[in-house]
C-alpha cells in the first residue's frame, strides 16, 4: 500500500519536499490558503516569503561550510533547470569599512577551501583585478567613497561570482507545475486549502499520532504523515514550534524603473549592475552581523528592490494555551499586510541608497511592505519528524531563517533523506537541521515581547 503524506505550505521548504516524495513513490497532497493555481505566485502582497519577485543566491557563509556547499550543489541544479531561474549576475559585498571584515575573511577562506577563489574579485587586489578584467568582470567591482571620509577613502568590496539572485516566484510556479505533472495533489484556498487542526488520535501505548488533517471548510484528509511547511506561521499550526521558531519581517523598499530612462534601465541591469550587499556596521559583540542592507538589480518590469535586515522585527500577540513555549504568554506571529515598516527602517534604506544608488535618492519609492521570515534558534532549518507524535505521523520541514529560497532545487531532497531514514540518514546536514530542544534560544530568540524589536509594543 503507497503512504501517504499532505504538505501544509506550497512554498519553498513545501514544493521542494512534495516533488521528492512523489519521486520516492508517496501519494503527495499540498495544502495551501493561497490559490497559486490562479496568481501563479506573482501576488506580491501576500503574506508569503516565497512569493517574491527575487531572491539572493550566495555561497558565501563564513564558517558554515555545510551551507556553502549545499549552495554549490543547488547553483549546479539551477544552472541545468535553465529557464533563466537563477542568474549569475554577480554579488558584490561592500564592507563597512575600507578593510574586509571577519565574516568575509571567513568566507574567503571557505571558499578558498573548496577551490573557489578564482570566482572571487577583491577590489584593490591586483591580480584580482587583472583577472576581472580578462572575465569581463571588472565594470561590476563598483567603487563607492565612505561618506564623511576627508581622505576620500572607499569601502572595501569583493566581487563573488559564484552569487547572483533567481527568480523566486516564477521559481515556485515551475516547482508547482513539475510537481503537478508528476502527479502530486494541490487543494488551493481560504476554504478548501487551509489549514484548521490536526487530527490526532490515541496509541496502544497511551501516546498521540497525527492520522490527517482539517481544512477551514470541515473536510478531513486522512494520511500516514502530515508536514508543516508553512513559514512564518507553522507555529501557529504546529505550537510545539514555538520554542525553535519566531516570524521575524525583514524591511523592503521597491523603486519602479521607467524604460524609456535608457540611462537607468541599461545601469541597472542584471547585465551591468550585481546584487549589492552592504554591512552598514561590523559585527557587534556577539559576532552577529547587524546593518545589513541589499538591492538587486532591476526586474523585466523595472522593479529595483531593496531590502534591510539591520532590524528584524517581531510582532508579540498572546500565545494559545496549547503552545509549548512562549514569553510573558506571548509569541511572535507575523502582522497584517497594513503595517508598514517604521521610519528608522526606511532611514536605513535611504542611507543605503544615496551611497549606492545616488539617481534614485529623491525619487519616492513605488511600495514598502513586510517580508515575513522564520528566524531559527541559530539560523539552522528545522527538518525533522515531531517526536510528541507516534509513529513518523507528523514531520516539519520550515524555519528559512531568510536563506532557503535559493536551494529550492536540492532542499527536498536533503529532507526527503531524513523523512524517511530518521537517525540514519546520510545528508550531511542531518545534525544541522534536527529538533533540538537542548539548544539555547539565541538569534534574537531570547529578546521577547519587551525587546526592542517587537512592532506591537
Amino acid at each position: 500500500m503507497v503512504a501517504t503524506v499532505n504538505i501544509v505550505g506550497a512554498g519553498i521548504f513545501g514544493l521542494s519536499l512534495a516533488v521528492e516524495l512523489k519521486k520516492n513513490g508517496y501519494n503527495v497532497t499540498v495544502f495551501d490558503k493561497n490559490n497559486y493555481a490562479e496568481d501563479e505566485y506573482r501576488n506580491f502582497e501576500v503574506q508569503a516569503a516565497s512569493v517574491d519577485q527575487n531572491k539572493i543566491f550566495r555561497a558565501s557563509y563564513g564558517k558554515k561550510l555545510h551551507y556553502q556547499r549545499l549552495a554549490m550543489e543547488a547553483r549546479d541544479r539551477w544552472e541545468k533547470l535553465g529557464n533563466g531561474l537563477f542568474v549569475a549576475s554577480g554579488m558584490l559585498r561592500v564592507q563597512p569599512t575600507e578593510d574586509l571584515g571577519s565574516l568575509e575573511q571567513e568566507t574567503i577562506a571557505n571558499m578558498t577551501r573548496d577551490g573557489l577563489r578564482e570566482m572571487l574579485f577583491v577590489k584593490g587586489h591586483a591580480d584580482d583585478e587583472a583577472r576581472a578584467k580578462q572575465q569581463g568582470w571588472f565594470e561590476k567591482i563598483l567603487k563607492f567613497s565612505i561618506p564623511g571620509e576627508q581622505q576620500n577613502k572607499e569601502f572595501g568590496a569583493v566581487l563573488d561570482t559564484t552569487a547572483g539572485f533567481t527568480k523566486c516566484s516564477a521559481a515556485c510556479y515551475y516547482y508547482y507545475c513539475l510537481a503537478k505533472d508528476l502527479g502530486v495533489q494541490f487543494v488551493f484556498g481560504v476554504d478548501a486549502g487551509n489549514f484548521d487542526s490536526l487530527i490526532k488520535e490515541e496509541t496502544e501505548n497511551g501516546g498521540s499520532a497525527v492520522v490527517g488533517l482539517r481544512t477551514k471548510n470541515g473536510s478531513e484528509h486522512r494520511a500516514d504523515t502530515t508536514v508543516i511547511a508553512a513559514g512564518s506561521f507553522s507555529t501557529q499550526l504546529l505550537p510545539e514550534l514555538a520554542y525553535h521558531l519566531e516570524s521575524s519581517a525583514g524591511s523592503v523598499a521597491r523603486f519602479e524603473i521607467d524604460p524609456q530612462d535608457v540611462f537607468l534601465w541599461d545601469k541597472y541591469s542584471p547585465e551591468k549592475f550585481p546584487v549589492i550587499t552592504w554591512k552598514r556596521r561590523a559585527r557587534d559583540g556577539a559576532g552577529k552581523d547587524v546593518g545589513s542592507v541589499y538591492v538587486f538589480p532591476r526586474t523585466e518590469e523595472g522593479i529595483v528592490k531593496i531590502g534591510y535586515r539591520g532590524v528584524k522585527y517581531t510582532h508579540f500577540q498572546p500565545a494559545p494555551a496549547n503552545s509549548t513555549f512562549s514569553q510573558d504568554n506571548q509569541w511572535s506571529i507575523p502582522a497584517s499586510p497594513e503595517i508598514k515598516p517604521p521610519q528608522v527602517a526606511l532611514d536605513a534604506i535611504q542611507e543605503f541608497v544615496s551611497i549606492f544608488l545616488p539617481e534614485l535618492k529623491d525619487v519616492p519609492f513605488y511600495s514598502t511592505k513586510f517580508c515575513w521570515y522564520t528566524d531559527s534558534l541559530d539560523n539552522e532549518f528545522v527538518v525533522d519528524h515531531v517526536p510528541q507524535y507516534a509513529n513518523n505521523s507528523c514531520f516539519v520541514c520550515t524555519g528559512g531563517s531568510g536563506h532557503a529560497a535559493k536551494f529550492l532545487p536540492v532542499l527536498g531532497e536533503h529532507a526527503v533523506d531524513i523523512f524517511v531514514h530518521g537517525e540514519n540518514a546520510k545528508t550531511p546536514l542531518r545534525p544541522f537541521w534536527r529538533w533540538r530542544t537542548d539548544v539555547e534560544r539565541k538569534n534574537g530568540l531570547e529578546e521577547g515581547p519587551s525587546g526592542p524589536r517587537n512592532l506591537a509594543k
